[in-house]
Formats: structure tokens, sequence, C-alpha cells
């Protein structure tokens, strides 16, 4: 049987399988594909790209193909950004901490 458990605030998705692994992992214990290195000034300048595309272009859903939700970001495109409420929710969860890419990863400023 497979145990279903929550990521937690020091760990992140594998890029290849989807494995929950640390933060600081340099290899997928479980696929052994290495991870990307991660520094605070590429995380914070990848916050604040999202977080201004938001703002600028969040109902064309630039911030989501940005960051790998291709299918919510044509959504995004066809309606608007939901008539502007979908981009107004976004920016609320980009500027929480709660914005996740494709792979649940948070896009947070620290």
């Amino acid at each position: 049987m497979t145990e279903i458990r929550e990521k937690g605030i020091d760990e992140v998705f594998c890029r290849s399988c989807g494995n929950i692994i640390k933060k600081e992992a340099e290899i997928c214990p479980k696929c052994g594909v290495r991870q990307l290195p991660s520094s605070k000034s590429d995380v914070s300048s990848t916050w604040l790209t999202t977080l201004l595309l938001c703002i600028f272009l969040g109902p064309l859903g630039v911030h989501r193909f940005m960051n790998g939700k291709i299918g919510t970001g044509i959504l995004m495109v066809l309606t608007f950004g939901g008539c502007g409420i979908w981009t107004l929710i976004d920016l609320i969860f980009i500027l929480t901490n709660k914005f996740t890419d494709s792979n649940g990863n948070v896009i947070s400023r620290n």
C-alpha cells in the first residue's frame, strides 16, 4: 500500500519523478536524477518576476505560463483572468507565498 503524505516546508518534489525529497538533496533517492541547484537570488528573482507578471499581465496568465502551468494559463487567456478575479486571487497567493509552480514547489520570496 502506498503512503500518501503532505510535502513539508523543508521538502520539494523531484523534478523528474515527483517524489518528495529534502530541499538540500542533490540527487533524488528514488530515481537518481540530479536536482537543479537552488540559490536564494534565483528564487527571489523568480518570485519578483512572477509578481510583476501577475500585476501587469495577469489577465493573460503570463505568470502561469512562466511557472509551467500551461493549461490554466490558456484558461486565463480565454477568460481574461476570470474577468480579473482569478488574477486577483493569484496575486494574493503570490504575496502570501502560497503560489506554486507546475511541480508543486512554492514560489516564495524567502
